[in-house]
């Protein structure tokens, strides 16, 4: 499956944004608070549009709890309740649509009764919402276009509830990389990997970075090893935390084989150095197992290693594109850079990040 544009509108920090042309390598750069790590949430809420827990999964990735329904408002446009977050985009040529709006309790006695509801109160009132209304949760309103049906889920955290509408059934399979969670997980994932008999496509990629590479296999103490043709296993601890790092996205490549990965500051825990071959690997990775990538980064080593590793005789290098988000008073802007582009602006020192 594959996306080829998301609009965004009302949604944390943006007001409204189109990316188009995607392709199966999309990295998206730009200055700091930009809206880079906005647009991957984007795409991960869309994916799961009738998943009720990811505007939670969502706050939790930036470290943020829910205390109350109404802290919801992180996703709403300027921490307001009235400008509702809608996010569109076309998978496979069938357009995807979602609203995200909130669902109010209308109860004054509730906001007077105790000093916890008088702050919630106060909250209310800083969102220009009415104070006698009291955000309950959330309704994601949301259809395929497949199909000429509305369908809606809810959650809230006032009573703990939740309910996802049961006439629809999500096909799309998405991730968000969490880097520390990967690396928790690694050897849970590659004996995953093993016991499916899925790791042929993992070695394919790893033996793009070093072609004695032949075997992974996982030790009673849960420690990775590698076969790199010596008389001896070698434990993947002893290679370095890159290759360690390398060996986590593309383990997190195969499990969404057919979907969607999204990867927030690719290059986090990576030497400069390292860089090329990490896009070597995985652009290797994302071909045998079918998934497109959404990264992004703030490093010029790290586009400039993308774009190295674009031949440009290479048809495939049509599968790649980067995206640059401006953001000027207020008002957010992509632009989108071909690798051919992209090599010129780094030849003549032209800032890409």
């Amino acid at each position: 499956m594959k996306y080829s544009d998301i609009q965004i509108t009302n949604f944390r920090s943006i007001a409204e944004l189109k990316l188009e042309n995607f392709k199966k390598v999309n990295l998206i750069t730009g200055r700091n608070n930009c809206g880079k790590t906005t647009v991957l949430e984007a795409l991960f809420q869309i994916s799961g549009m009738s998943n009720p827990q990811l505007p939670v999964a969502i706050h939790n990735f930036r470290d943020l709890s829910l205390k109350s329904d109404n802290d919801f408002n992180f996703i709403f446009h300027n921490l307001d309740f009235n400008q509702e977050p809608h996010i569109s985009a076309t998978l496979d040529g069938v357009k995807r649509d979602l609203i995200i709006k909130p669902e109010y309790t209308r109860n004054t006695e509730k906001v007077i009764t105790n000093a916890k509801n008088n702050i919630i109160a106060e909250r209310i009132n800083t969102t220009n919402t009415d104070a006698s209304s009291i955000v309950e949760g959330l309704a994601l309103e949301f259809k395929d276009g497949s199909r000429n049906l509305n369908f809606k889920s809810e959650i809230s955290l006032l009573n703990g509830m939740q309910s996802i509408d049961s006439r629809y059934k999500e096909k799309l399979r998405c991730s968000f990389h969490n880097p520390q969670l990967w690396m928790a997980m690694l050897p849970q994932k590659i004996e995953k990997l093993l016991v499916n008999k899925q790791m042929d496509g993992v070695i394919e990629a790893l033996q793009e970075i070093d072609p004695k590479i032949t075997d992974i296999r996982i030790g009673t103490s849960g420690i990775i090893y590698m076969d790199v043709g010596l008389n001896k296993l070698l434990p993947i601890n002893i290679m370095g935390d890159g290759i360690r790092r390398i060996l986590s996205i593309l383990a997190a490549v195969s499990d969404m084989q057919g979907g969607i990965l999204l990867i927030d500051e690719i290059e986090n825990g990576l030497h400069y150095s390292t860089l090329q071959t990490l896009w070597k690997a995985l652009r290797k990775a994302l071909e045998v197992y079918y998934v497109q990538l959404f990264a992004t980064t703030h490093s010029n080593e790290c586009i400039g290693a993308l774009a190295s590793s674009c031949n440009r005789v290479d048809k495939k290098s049509e599968h790649i594109r980067l995206y640059r988000i401006e953001k000027q008073d207020n008002k957010h802007q992509a632009f989108e850079y071909s690798p051919e582009m992209i090599s010129a602006g780094i030849d003549g020192d032209i800032e890409m990040r």
